[in-house]
């Protein structure tokens, strides 16, 4: 792997130097990178495992993580180089590879692993987890697998020019930008700088002093007393109310997704957020699944009467559910907002396989070809010579299709400057991915056996193979649209026929049948965002491995400190605007319901039987619009996403939700009128400004999260004396609204 500055600006004047002297500085320029991309991971693990542990879950920007890189590395070319000490430190130019390697390595690290949130629901729900090292390597392995899955198929979904990877062409954009032109990158550091400073100065208001402004709502200041209003308008507290109209000025929750979004996704969202407001409000209101008897909104599980399921009266010694003691207790229940959100974003699992069958089949046929009668018939044939012939080192060669570098043609890659230049670099052979893939299935089943997590061999093989098959189609998606979700449900439920009256075991069959997916998404973000810059695939393999690993050690850490500061907030219904156990309630209480009481609960006779008929009812979303399309094509039907509309249906059922009105309008500030009409002011200012925006937020949030918000101790409320305020309603909804305590 090489760093060296070559290739896209062509050579660094440090070429003309002695062959060893360039030879040691390509070394040092490596050094730098590694050590500023583990230093920075650690960061980005530490703080994306904070925000997941939030009222609404907040990623770690890549843009964020972009502009502090610049910053580092930049530092680094001030130190004078004197003698081989100055010269080891400071090797040279801070070179735009270097920069995309540190990017990436980081980003890898701060995509928090989901294997925290079984070991915290381990730790809250279960009295118990595994010890440290049997927890590491299973986020280790559950991390990496992902890699390994479309490894051998990546090309397909990053060569080709309509996969754009929405996500990552202002990533791009704004690497070319800092690197290609330094007195420009100059001053939009100092414009970064500026509005970075302004947010982190700001975020302490919403964030400590004035929580109101999390959600300002007309309605409920002037009616304090109703709970419509609160439901309807409330959202400035987890699980408070959908947030229709409030004003969030917190831009932690508001976030910077909507500047780089695509509008059509932007409307695709708007109409499904409209819907799920009429939905989620006429459910409750006509008292679907008996709704008045539970809270509004919440993710934990409920008995009939409407107090907090106790499932240790129902579970065994073996954490296995006892049939007797299921009877004698009671089956669980759902608030009807999260069962009505698991239906709704059930339909979108499927409206998102067929929307890409019936709009992108042509761009993943190739990918099931192996599976076609005449290929099978093929391979037995190619198997039959091999164990007649034995295996020799010629017919391995002859059965794999990687080259050292990519193919000079590739279908949908005609007049593509990007993939003619990659073409310069050594592929990774898909031997590393495979070896990846082996190493993590072998050390997940011995994770799934230490930890006594009753998933049989079989079973975990078989959520393997989902997580294979479900991320070629929302691989797919995410590279066209910039927009997925992780299907966690319907890989609970098939866990839960699988392995029936094991919570624990639906657990990890969700871990690795779902989480493997979100990691290979990012890892196909990753080798596009690499493509966009040069970098070589196998420098962007390495970084994504060590980061990845450096990152779940940090998860790990900081997943202990906030379980064991915060348990009792992390186990409350409503939880406060700052922590929130709502991602973890959520894993435990449809592990319980699905892993340990599918077939009472979502069975035939069950009382959510509709929840697992969303998979059938998602077939035919999209079909409609891609007949009208056919038939009508003026009408533009092609930008209706039913995916997205229906993920969206079932969006408010959790968290802050104040922060859409904001989100919405933003957004189509951002794409609908800047993008449309001032173009240069767009291009020129966009993502600096999401950039400095998640800077800003990123930054304050780690410092206030051990400050003052209780990461590793006790909260100090504001102000620090014991009077109260009328702005920190500590006792109520931050927004004034009428506190229903989590009814």
């Amino acid at each position: 792997m090489s760093l060296a500055p070559t290739g896209l600006h062509g050579p660094h004047p440090a070429a003309r130097e002695p062959k060893r002297s360039r030879a040691l500085t390509a070394l040092w320029r490596e050094y730098r990178a590694f050590v500023l991309g583990l230093g920075l991971s650690a960061f980005g693990a530490v703080l994306g495992e904070i925000f997941y542990f939030k009222p609404q879950t907040v990623n770690v920007s890549i843009v964020f993580l972009i502009m502090i890189a610049y910053c580092l590395g930049e530092a680094t070319v001030l130190i004078p180089r004197w003698g081989p000490v100055g010269r080891f430190l400071n090797p040279g130019p801070f070179t735009q590879k270097e920069h995309v390697f540190i990017v990436i390595m980081a980003s890898s690290a701060a995509t928090c692993a989901l294997g925290t949130e079984q070991l915290a629901a381990q730790s809250l729900y279960y009295g118990h987890q595994p010890n440290a090292a049997s927890a590491i390597f299973m986020l280790f392995s559950s991390q990496c697998i992902g890699y390994g899955l479309l490894g051998g198929i990546r090309k397909a979904f990053i060569y080709p020019t309509k996969f754009v990877w929405p996500s990552q062409l202002p990533n791009a954009a704004l690497f070319q930008s800092m690197h290609l032109n330094k007195k420009l990158a100059k001053k939009r550091l100092r414009i970064f700088w500026c509005i970075c400073l302004a947010v982190m100065v700001w975020e302490i208001v919403p964030q400590w002093m004035f929580p109101l402004t999390t959600g300002i709502s007309i309605f409920c200041l002037a009616n304090q007393n109703s709970a419509l209003f609160t439901r309807l308008f409330g959202g400035s507290n987890g699980n408070e109310g959908m947030g229709f109209l409030s004003w969030c000025m917190d831009w932690q929750y508001i976030g910077e997704k909507e500047f780089t979004l695509p509008l059509s996704t932007l409307v695709n969202q708007l109409i499904g957020y409209i819907g799920c407001i009429a939905l989620t409000l006429g459910a409750y209101y006509s008292n679907l699944w008996e709704a008045k008897r539970f809270p509004f909104m919440a993710q934990s599980l409920f008995t009939s009467n409407g107090t907090l399921y106790d499932q240790t009266q129902i579970l065994g010694p073996d954490n296995q559910v006892d049939p007797a003691a299921l009877q004698a207790y009671g089956l669980p229940r759902f608030a009807t907002s999260k069962a009505l959100s698991l239906l709704m974003k059930n339909m979108g699992i499927t409206a998102a396989v067929v929307h890409v069958l019936l709009w992108n089949w042509h761009d993943i046929k190739f990918i099931f070809a192996p599976f076609r009668p005449s290929a099978l018939n093929h391979n037995n044939q190619k198997i039959g010579t091999w164990w007649h012939h034995g295996f020799n080192l010629s017919f391995w060669k002859n059965s794999t299709s990687d080259t050292d570098t990519p193919r000079k043609e590739y279908p949908g890659t005609e007049g593509d400057p990007h993939y003619a230049a990659m073409r310069a670099y050594k592929e990774v052979p898909s031997i590393w991915y495979l070896s990846i893939l082996a190493i993590s299935i072998v050390i997940g089943l011995i994770c799934c056996y230490q930890q006594k997590t009753g998933l049989p061999w079989w079973a975990f093989l078989l959520a393997v193979l989902l997580a294979w098959i479900l991320t070629v189609f929302f691989a797919c998606m995410y590279g066209i649209v910039g927009f997925y979700y992780q299907p966690t449900s319907a890989v609970q439920m098939l866990g839960a026929y699988m392995v029936p009256r094991r919570p624990v075991a639906n657990m990890m069959f969700t871990l690795y049948g779902s989480n493997a997916l979100v990691q290979a998404i990012q890892m196909l973000g990753d080798l596009k965002l690499a493509q966009y810059a040069k970098l070589p695939p196998r420098a962007t393999f390495c970084a994504q491995i060590l980061g990845t690993c450096a990152g779940s050690v940090f998860n790990w850490v900081m997943m202990n400190s906030i379980v064991d500061n915060r348990r009792e907030i992390l186990l409350s219904v409503q939880g406060t605007n700052i922590w929130s156990g709502q991602n973890v309630q959520t894993y435990n209480s449809q592990a319980v319901a699905w892993g340990g009481t599918a077939n009472e609960i979502f069975g035939r006779h069950g009382t959510y039987w509709m929840v697992p008929m969303g998979l059938f009812f998602g077939i035919f979303a999209p079909m409609p619009f891609w007949i009208g399309h056919k038939y009508f094509p003026q009408l533009r039907l092609n930008y209706i996403n039913t995916f997205l509309i229906c993920t969206w249906l079932g969006w408010l059922s959790v968290g802050i939700n104040s922060s859409l009105l904001a989100y919405f309008v933003f957004g189509f500030f951002s794409q609908g009128y800047l993008r449309r009409y001032k173009p240069a002011l767009f291009a020129k200012w966009n993502n600096i400004c999401a950039a400095a925006i998640a800077g800003g937020c990123s930054l304050i949030i780690f410092i206030l999260t051990f400050a003052v918000a209780g990461g590793s101790g006790n909260a100090r409320d504001f102000p620090l004396i014991a009077t109260k305020w009328w702005g920190n309603n500590m006792d109520g909804n931050m927004d004034r609204c009428k506190y229903l305590n989590g009814t």
